[in-house]
């Protein structure tokens, strides 16, 4: 009979886990003695009290020296012999390789505050190289060591070699301690010529080759065949239970088709695109290069000069031993982390492929790839007391056990030797859904200490939202947050899912094909581009794309289509989950009554006081989901199983952890909140007057809320709302009382409201058309107005542009060729000047410098009479709208499409100078020709002979610039101020609706700013004569154009009356357009004359 020594050393304070211990014991004998083997403990209480030699500890360590195995328990205090008890243990293990040492650190809630001597003595062990085992229930304790002694036995509790003094031939030593047993896996590593050990086939923390932590050596002699099948075994079912538990596309599996060959679920990979993150270095540098760079401030600082990169999430991880990835809801964090993980555990069976994954700066092999949720890790948590980082490895074990693995010590060992002794890749997912703040710090610091003691190889990425991050990135730490996708992104992301389907033989070739084209396409919808820059909410547009063939016109479409799916996969059986209304078994209730109780709870926490002017997505509370659904089912158990139903099937609403102890949630994006809060507003009695009552208290915070719900409300009810908030009138330019910044702001948001419900639906009806020309008086009241305090500010004058074009503006006549709607179709005569003299006074070159800053080019120095006959000129630039028409009307192929892709009242850009005057050629035959025009002023004077339309000249367009102002530099006069048109400085970023700013003496709009303006003469020098041919049209293409008037993205200074510039005609830059004039026939006489 085998006689096996238990020595258990512990505080009084765990009297009943001793307890518990010896009887286990005790019962495990039962199945030992049959084989052979009895198991003695060795308890402090057995030792009898008399007087003896010695002391009484002293016996205490006698007996550890002669057993075979020391287990210590701990739980807030190491007393002092219960430490002298483990140095003697220690030092009886170096010198015979015996005991093995088992050290338990109990995690539960301990009635008293834990004592500096445990932290200590923790720290003394990390030093050491031993790893505790955690345990937070006497079962767990007791499950633990009896899978300890089955692989023992399995080795016959450990053969040792004694040691050889004479073999000795090092002064260093390594200490070599496992976690539970010490040194128990069969694995080779020959260190110099020295002590051997046949170890135990359990677990170990560092094994195999060349291995020093402090100061003694061990040749670990192994079986290695019986070991390197039983680890591989147990590794490849640990990576094939993870691969089956991450691979699934969560979204992939909303599907309300029920083919039967759609067996084949979507999986991460096969739409995955990289994720950059929003750090942006210099092009050519590398992220490592650009981090030890000593010019970083240098190059941030001149970042409008300096080409740059996106840093790529991939690139991050591999630079950072850890990294901390932020990112908001749906921005692909957590399937960021998932695809690192598949891509090691596809490598450990095709590292090189696989690895390749990863990226060129992925040096560290393959990895092995371990999961922690953190969220479920902070539910194991005690409330109070220490955590430790043994506590996250038992968490492991716990999940591996969920998953219906056995014998979990053995793969929870596996898994850390690997992780010493190659390295492993950790992903903690979700540090924001931990709790508050205060739990968040906590699991961090778990997090942290468990870095510190995982292998130095080994690599951790944290992620969490950035709200639970307060400092937010610093790259120089390892922290970074992701960037939204862009138009790339977003493309290749697209491709992915049908190139998938395609694959999958769910769609022919042809089809796929046609259904990507029609989502990219979709994809480019101002309305959809916010949505499709979020990973989430694009695999949900794509979702619907695929599952309904199309995606809808119309935002509110877009979103009730995207909700009621996802209501649908609440109710669909998944695995052994009911649907949630077979689940409820409550007769009489449906989706739409669910979904009813969301909508009021949403538009209830937009309305909340702390949401007003918020951009946040609200947070929800349990208590609040459990209120709302429990007053439906009248039960709130019932209630309960809502909310289950919401957390485990996600989509319409997130967890977003806890919050004052209590779980919150939220919805995907901050547009299905106003989506539903909008379905609840649309149903209310009162709906105009409550339209208006919230859009003149927070117009900006409801904006969306309003605009959708007149979508949902019908076309009458809508339009009827949108009237009410311009107090169904039309503006009237003498009521001053209406010149304030709330009523502009509610006549943008009536005006709006109608673009959402449709030109079609308010076209349709009379009462809703009248509706729409009374709300477009207000938008094209505000265009103009620039008159001190009584201003619309600059910001609604642009919006009221372009919702103007899509309500119809009243200003252009869309039944004549959109030409402004007046008898003159937008022409204004401009008296003749005898005495006028183009371009800048060599005396005024000073004066000038100081006005604008640089000096004036000698190009422009003219001190010679330039005489202008009488002519005309358009009040406007030509608008898209306007060339749209000659387009069509001709069938002429233009060089460049973008000139017709903008709203129909902004000018139009992408012109050439010859196809510029193709369209006054086209005008010029309308107003002589056509019966349209006949009746139009404009038409008598060209049937006349006197004028006929072309582009201006330079001298033309000069003298209509100045309006009337003589010497000024601007055509208000020699103020610099941005705010009197649409340049650089102005920093509205594009072009603007003709129109927004201030007409200049002559009524003419947007003389200087918005686009540059082609004339018909040639850039030749000054002085200017009409009789040298520089107004020639037949001059070549070879030969500049004059351009006037300066360009939304161009410097100030250089719209101004005087600047001029060539181009060559062939040019059809973004920002080139031109206007129409109506010029007489040049004659010497005529301009002696000045008439």
């Amino acid at each position: 009979m085998q006689t096996i020594k238990i020595f258990l050393a512990s505080s009084s304070e765990l009297r009943s886990d001793r307890n518990a211990f010896e009887t286990f014991v005790s019962r495990q004998n039962k199945n030992w003695v049959p084989k052979g083997v009895y198991l003695e403990l060795e308890l402090w209480e057995d030792f009898i009290d008399a007087m003896s030699p010695t002391r009484l500890q002293d016996e205490y360590n006698n007996s550890i020296i002669n057993c075979e195995i020391f287990v210590m328990l701990f739980w807030t205090k190491v007393g002092k012999y219960t430490e002298e008890e483990f140095e003697k243990a220690f030092q009886q293990f170096q010198s015979t390789k015996k005991p093995f040492i088992y050290t338990y650190f109990k995690t539960s809630s301990s009635p008293n505050d834990t004592e500096s001597s445990l932290t200590n003595f923790q720290t003394k062990l990390r030093t050491l190289g031993h790893y505790q085992t955690e345990y937070a229930t006497t079962d767990a304790l007791l499950l633990h060591f009896s899978e300890q002694l089955k692989k023992l036995s399995a080795k016959h509790f450990g053969e040792f070699i004694r040691d050889d003094p004479e073999k000795r031939q090092f002064s260093n030593f390594l200490t070599f301690i496992g976690n539970g047993s010490i040194a128990q896996n069969s694995s080779n590593c020959s260190i110099n010529n020295g002590v051997q050990i046949n170890t135990g086939g359990g677990q170990a923390v560092m094994v195999g080759g060349d291995c020093t932590v402090r100061n003694y050596v061990l040749n670990v002699q192994q079986s290695a065949d019986e070991s390197a099948a039983e680890t591989q075994s147990v590794i490849k079912r640990y990576l094939l239970t993870l691969a089956r538990e991450i691979s699934g596309l969560k979204l992939g599996e909303i599907d309300v088709s029920t083919d039967g060959i759609r067996c084949d679920p979507l999986q991460i990979s096969d739409i995955y695109i990289p994720l950059d993150t929003q750090l942006q270095i210099p092009m050519g540098y590398t992220l490592s290069n650009w981090l030890a760079s000593k010019d970083q401030d240098k190059h941030i600082e001149s970042a409008e000069v300096v080409v740059k990169r996106r840093v790529s999430a991939l690139e991050a991880l591999a630079h950072h031993r850890q990294l901390i990835l932020l990112g908001k809801a749906g921005s692909g964090k957590t399937t960021f982390g998932t695809t690192v993980l598949l891509a090691l555990i596809q490598a450990w069976t095709n590292p090189p492929a696989q690895l390749a994954q990863l990226g060129a700066g992925w040096t560290y092999g393959n990895l092995l790839p371990v999961r922690i949720v953190l969220r479920r890790f902070a539910e194991t948590m005690p409330e109070k007391g220490p955590v430790r980082a043994g506590a996250l490895w038992n968490f492991i074990g716990e999940n591996l056990a969920a998953s219906g693995f056995f014998h979990l010590s053995q793969i929870v060992g596996e898994i850390q030797r690997i992780a010493h002794e190659n390295g492993a890749f950790f992903l903690f997912d979700g540090l924001d859904e931990c709790g508050d703040g205060a739990a968040r710090e906590r699991v961090y610091a778990v997090i942290a200490e468990f870095s510190q003691c995982s292998g130095d190889n080994s690599r951790f990425l944290i992620t969490a939202r950035p709200d639970a991050w307060p400092d937010g990135s610093n790259p120089a730490a390892g922290i970074y947050e992701l960037a939204d996708l862009d138009d790339r992104q977003i493309n290749n992301f697209i491709s992915h899912w049908y190139d998938a389907l395609e694959k999958r033989a769910w769609l022919t070739p042809g089809d796929a094909k046609s259904k990507r084209d029609d989502l990219l396409r979709a994809s480019l919808r101002p309305d959809l581009k916010d949505l499709a820059s979020n990973p989430l909410l694009l695999t949900l547009m794509t979702t619907l794309h695929a599952n309904r063939g199309h995606l809808p016109d119309d935002r509110a479409t877009l979103y009730d289509e995207s909700i009621e799916l996802l209501m649908l996969h609440w109710n669909k059986r998944i695995g052994a989950d009911k649907a949630l209304l077979d689940e409820l078994a409550t007769p009489g209730v449906t989706l739409h009554q669910l979904r009813n109780v969301l909508e009021i709870l949403a538009f209830d926490v937009h309305a909340d006081s702390s949401m007003i002017g918020s951009k946040n997505i609200a947070d929800i509370s349990e208590g609040r989901l459990l209120q709302a659904f429990a007053k439906l089912l009248r039960s709130l158990d019932k209630a309960k199983i809502v909310v289950d139903y919401i957390e485990k099937r996600a989509g319409l609403l997130i967890g977003q952890g806890e919050k004052a102890g209590e779980r919150q949630f939220c919805f995907p994006h901050r547009t299905f909140q106003e989506f539903l809060a909008a379905c609840r507003l649309a149903d209310k009695n009162d709906f105009s007057i409550e339209c208006s009552h919230l859009a003149r208290s927070a117009p900006d915070h409801w904006q969306e809320v309003l605009t959708l719900a007149a979508t949902r409300a019908n076309a009458e009810r809508g339009a009827t709302a949108a009237d009410q908030l311009i107090g169904r009138r039309a503006f009237d330019m003498s009521r001053t009382d209406l010149h304030s910044d709330i009523n502009w702001r509610c006549a943008i948001l009536a005006s709006q409201m109608l673009q959402a419900i449709g030109l079609g639906a308010i076209n349709s009806d009379d009462g809703t058309r009248a509706i729409a020309d009374r709300v477009a008086t207000w938008l094209v009241a505000m265009l103009p107005i620039y008159s001190g305090k009584n201003r619309v500010p600059l910001s609604f004058r642009t919006q009221a542009g372009v919702l103007l074009s899509a309500l119809g503006d009243l200003r252009f006549d869309s039944t004549l060729y959109n030409l402004p709607a007046d008898d003159m179709l937008g022409f204004v005569h401009i008296r003749a000047d005898p005495i006028f003299k183009i371009g800048t006074r060599q005396a005024n070159r000073k004066r000038i410098l100081k006005i604008i800053g640089r000096k004036v080019g000698n190009r422009e120095i003219n001190d010679t009479l330039t005489p202008t006959l009488s002519f005309y000129i358009n009040r406007y630039p030509v608008t898209v709208g306007q060339f749209k028409s000659f387009v069509e009307a001709t069938k002429l192929e233009i060089s460049d499409p973008y000139a017709l892709k903008h709203p129909d009242n902004w000018p139009v850009c992408h012109v050439s100078w010859s196809e510029a005057v193709a369209y006054c050629s086209w005008l010029n035959n309308l107003l002589a020709n056509s019966p349209e025009l006949e009746c139009t002023s404009a038409a008598r004077l060209v049937r006349e002979g006197n004028v006929y339309a072309t582009l201006p000249s330079e001298l033309e367009w000069e003298k209509a610039a100045r309006g009337g102002l003589v010497d000024k530099v601007f055509p208000w006069g020699n103020d610099p101020d941005p705010y009197k048109l649409n340049c650089a400085a102005t920093k509205i970023g594009s072009k603007t609706t003709v129109g927004c700013f201030q007409a200049n003496g002559y009524d003419l709009y947007d003389m200087v700013g918005n686009v540059w303006e082609w004339t018909r003469s040639l850039w030749w020098p000054y002085p200017y004569d009409q009789i040298e041919d520089r107004e020639h049209l037949n001059a070549g293409d070879d030969v500049p154009r004059v351009v006037r008037g300066g360009a939304w993205g161009r410097q100030l200074e250089l719209a101004r009356c005087a600047f001029r510039f060539g181009a060559r005609p062939g040019n059809h830059d973004l920002a080139l357009g031109f206007r129409v004039a109506l010029s007489p026939t040049l004659s010497r006489s005529s301009l002696s004359s000045g008439n």
